[in-house]
C-alpha cells in the first residue's frame, strides 16, 4: 500500500512540475529533471513515514484451556508486536468441533487476512478452510495436520515424538511391564501419531512389554477419572504414555490419588506446570519426562510465516518445528 502510494504521488507531482515548466527545450528539460528529482525525494519521505499496513491474523488454537494453546497464543501475539501492524485474535474453540468450525466461518464473513489453526478435528475442518481460501485468506496449518489445501503447515515429528518418550520410559522401566496407552480420537491427528510412535517403538526395544489403550476425551479431570479406573481394573499397570498436556497432568494426579508413585509416565507438551511438578518432586518424581514442543516457537512461526505469505513472499510449504525432552532428573537444568 505505502509502495503504491508514493508512486502515485511521484507520478502526479511530476506530471504537476512538467505542466508549470515554461520556456525552452532545454530549460524544460532542466526544469522537469530537478522537478523529478524533488518529487522521488518526496515520495521516498512519504513512503517512509507512511503507517504499516495492518493485517488480522486469526489463531485458532484447539483450547485455551490447555497450557500448551495459552503458549502457542503468547508466542504468536509476541511475535506480533515484534514485526508490526498485525492484530492478532484468538477465540477459543475449547476443544469443541463445532466451535472450531464457527469461528473459521465468522473469520471468513470478516474477512481476516489470514488464519492459523489447529483444528479440533482434522476431517471436518476441510470444506470450511476451503471456503475461507475461495475467500482470499491465507491459512496456516499448525500442529494438527489436516487434509485440505492450505498456504502453509508448521507441524512437529510426532512419531519421533513418541519414540522419544518411549525410549526414556524403556531406559527407566525396563523391557517388562504392562504399559497404558491415554488414547485419543483418530481425527486428532497429532496426539494419534504420537501414540502410534510412541507403540512402534515399543514393539521395537521391548516387545515383551503388555500394551493397554483407553480412549479418553475431555478435560483433565476426564483423564484423571479415566486413569484411576484404569490402574484399579489393571493394578499391574507399570507405566503410562499420554500424548498432550492435560493427559500427562491428568495422569499424575491420579496416580498421587491412588498412591501409585511406582507407575512411571512419559509425558508431552513440557509445560511450565509439568515442570514445576518435577522441581517439586525432585529427580525420582514418576513423571518421569515430558517431549518438549515450544508452543511459543509454534506461535511465532505460524504469526511469521503467515505475514511473510500476506507479503508476497516465498516460504516453504512445510516446515518442521524443533523437539525435545524434559526429564526429571535434569528439571533443574532446564531452558526449554
Amino acid at each position: 500500500m505505502k509502495k503504491r502510494l508514493a508512486l502515485a504521488l511521484l507520478a502526479s507531482l511530476t506530471a504537476i512540475s512538467l505542466m508549470a515548466c515554461g520556456g525552452g527545450e532545454e530549460e524544460t528539460t532542466a526544469a522537469a529533471t530537478e522537478a523529478a528529482a524533488e518529487t522521488e525525494a518526496a515520495a521516498k519521505e512519504a513512503e517512509e513515514a507512511a503507517p504499516a499496513e495492518d493485517y488480522v491474523i486469526g489463531m485458532v488454537t484447539y483450547s485455551l484451556a490447555e497450557e500448551f494453546g495459552v503458549d502457542v497464543v503468547d508466542g504468536a501475539t509476541a511475535k506480533a508486536e515484534e514485526i508490526g501492524g498485525i492484530e492478532v485474535v484468538y477465540p477459543d474453540a475449547a476443544g469443541d468441533m463445532q466451535k472450531s468450525i464457527s469461528i473459521v466461518e465468522d473469520m471468513t464473513t470478516q474477512g481476516v487476512d489470514a488464519i492459523c489453526i489447529a483444528p479440533v478435528d482434522a476431517d471436518a475442518i476441510v470444506p470450511y478452510i476451503d471456503q475461507a481460501r475461495e475467500a482470499g485468506i491465507v491459512v496456516v496449518n499448525w500442529d494438527i495436520e489436516t487434509d485440505a489445501e492450505v498456504d502453509a503447515k508448521i507441524l512437529n515429528d510426532n512419531f519421533a515424538g513418541g519414540a522419544l518418550g518411549a525410549d526414556y520410559l524403556v531406559e527407566k522401566m525396563g523391557t517388562e511391564g504392562t504399559v497404558l496407552i491415554v488414547d485419543d480420537l483418530e481425527s486428532v491427528t497429532t496426539t494419534y501419531e504420537r501414540n502410534l510412535g510412541f507403540e512402534d517403538r515399543m514393539k521395537e526395544i521391548a516387545p515383551n512389554v503388555k500394551i493397554i489403550r483407553q480412549l479418553s476425551s475431555g478435560t483433565r479431570d476426564t483423564h484423571r477419572s479415566t486413569v484411576e479406573n484404569m490402574l484399579q481394573a489393571y493394578p499391574e499397570i507399570t507405566g503410562i504414555f499420554c500424548a498432550d498436556g492435560d493427559r500427562t497432568l491428568g495422569s499424575y494426579v491420579a496416580c498421587q490419588a491412588n498412591n501409585r508413585q511406582d507407575v512411571l509416565i512419559a509425558g508431552y507438551d513440557a509445560t511450565a506446570e509439568q515442570l514445576e511438578v518435577m522441581l517439586n518432586d525432585g529427580p525420582e518424581c514418576n513423571l518421569i519426562c515430558s517431549t518438549a514442543l515450544y508452543p511459543d516457537r509454534i506461535g511465532a512461526l505460524a504469526i511469521e510465516t503467515a505475514y511473510d505469505i500476506l507479503q508476497g513472499e516465498e516460504v516453504e510449504p512445510i516446515q518442521y518445528s524443533e523437539i525435545g525432552l524434559l526429564t526429571a532428573e535434569d528439571a533443574e537444568s532446564w531452558g526449554g
